[in-house]
């Protein structure tokens, strides 16, 4: 339970710094507005796929190993389509910096998904 806390609370402390800096970018004016709202959707993107992910893991790992890789790879493969759909979305839709949006959902998503298999390969009682 401990280790758990510590992931979350490893996430928590990663997106506040990313806010606190991405902010302290923008009033520096290194960043436009435009880069700075790029940067908070795409973290706003992957958070949301990340408590997906979580939430896919807790509820797989009270399952049988069969049930455990399906829910697993039956919600990567959901989760990833849903983000393909929403960055395509963002992309055609919205008027923002592209490549700051691009960048942060890549630098963010492999973030989280090093989080989401730490979680997933914590010892179990």
């Amino acid at each position: 339970m401990i280790k758990t806390k510590r992931v979350f609370l490893f996430v928590l402390i990663f997106v506040l710094l990313i806010i606190i800096g991405n902010t302290a970018l923008l009033l520096s004016e290194v960043f436009s507005s435009s880069q700075f709202i790029s940067v908070f959707i795409g973290l706003g993107i992957t958070t949301l796929n990340f408590a997906a992910g979580i939430t896919s893991a807790k509820i797989s790992l009270k399952k049988t190993k069969e049930g455990f890789i399906k829910i697993v790879y039956g919600s990567m493969i959901i989760r990833l389509f849903s983000m393909l759909l929403i960055v395509l979305f963002v992309l055609l839709f919205l008027d923002i910096n592209t490549n700051s949006f691009i960048f942060s959902i890549f630098i963010f998503y492999i973030l989280y998904l090093f989080a989401e298999v730490y979680y997933l390969n914590l010892p179990k009682k």
